[in-house]
């Protein structure tokens, strides 16, 4: 039977899939039982989830590391780590931090060629280019597939772009570097229009990861007709979690009503999927 890293890296052969983002064991258990292949982490998720903002660096590698622990021991399935930038700039940290990673459990990662810090910025082409390939190595010299998400923050970032650079055209030059340093799998986020993903599901160099979060009007019929072959969504679940949270929430207090639709899963029902249980 195929291990979970093994059937992670076959699903980025051919098709498409959804990678479901979940902020903790309890979201990736239910995911799994509601029909979930593969599992992503949410930065924003995990941050937001203890009260942080995401985006700040809020998050600290040591709880990152855990949390995608705990997050991988609860499931079967292959689970993929946000690890922002890899939490350190030099090549050797962002390769420290796949060892981590794999010895946590993950199936893959993703890393970012955004610093996480204003006052630096991207990381110039040469060093975002070294930063995937020690990455890539360290992956590659696992007893196991790992799946290697390299990230062009361009769309996200763009203020900080030269004056007069384009942010899609900009994303594509380096996911193509991305590409034939040997990473698996290639993602621009912030892509919002169908010419958008064609242009880079087209000229990334490889598969690479759509960010359709919930709201959109893509479907997954859509991307597999882009050339999407991995498809994730973000913190768009933990946000629209948090909106139908706030809802019941206010639901209450103006109303006094304690009806719900659908009904809340029963404390059997969670307590059947909890790993100590099953």
């Amino acid at each position: 039977m195929s291990s979970s890293r093994e059937t992670f890296h076959q699903l980025h052969q051919s098709g498409t899939f959804l990678l479901v983002n979940v902020h903790d064991a309890g979201t990736a258990v239910v995911a799994e039982a509601a029909g979930a292949v593969a599992l992503g982490t949410s930065s924003a998720g995990h941050a937001y989830s203890i009260g942080r903002t995401d985006g700040q660096g809020a998050i600290t590698r040591h709880e990152a590391i855990e949390r995608a622990a705990q997050i991988c021991a609860s499931v079967r399935i292959p689970v993929s780590v946000d690890a922002e930038n890899g939490w350190g700039h030099s090549p050797d940290e962002v390769a420290a931090t796949i060892a981590d990673l794999a010895d946590a459990g993950a199936a893959g990662a993703s890393i970012e060629d955004w610093s996480g810090d204003p006052t630096i910025g991207f990381y110039d082409r040469s060093q975002a280019q070294d930063r995937v390939l020690a990455a890539v190595e360290t992956a590659r010299s696992l007893p196991e597939p790992f799946v290697l998400c390299a990230r062009a923050e361009a769309l996200l970032y763009q203020s900080h772009l030269e004056a007069g650079s384009s942010p899609l055209q900009e994303a594509v030059a380096r996911l193509q570097t991305f590409a034939k340093v040997g990473a698996d799998c290639l993602y621009a986020p912030g892509l919002r229009t169908r010419p958008e993903f064609t242009t880079v599901a087209a000229e990334a160099g490889g598969p690479i990861n759509g960010l359709i979060g919930l709201g959109s009007d893509l479907t997954m019929d859509d991307a597999r007709q882009l050339g999407i072959r991995r498809v994730s969504v973000g913190g768009s679940l933990f946000r629209a979690t948090m909106a139908a949270f706030q809802s019941q929430v206010r639901r209450l207090i103006d109303t006094g009503s304690f009806s719900v639709d659908p009904p809340p899963l029963t404390d059997a029902e969670l307590r059947d999927l909890m790993p100590d249980h099953r």
